[in-house]
């Protein structure tokens, strides 16, 4: 079990790590705690990409995005 700080997934994730806290914070990626340390196993970022795969968004599928 490999544990990554929020900057290493947000690197890993081509996301900020203000986004990666954010998917924490209302539960899209399940975190370890340790202390007031939050870390990510690499097999959550995989269940998370899987995830975001399967459900895909309307960026990639084509449909127009009302912004």
């Amino acid at each position: 079990m490999k544990l990554l700080s929020v900057q290493d997934a947000a690197r890993i994730l081509s996301l900020s790590p203000w986004t990666v806290r954010a998917y924490v914070r209302v539960g899209k990626l399940r975190p370890i705690r340790i202390g007031r340390l939050v870390r990510l196993e690499e097999q959550e970022l995989e269940r998370f990409v899987s995830k975001a795969k399967v459900f895909g968004c309307a960026e990639n599928s084509g449909e127009e995005v009302n912004r």
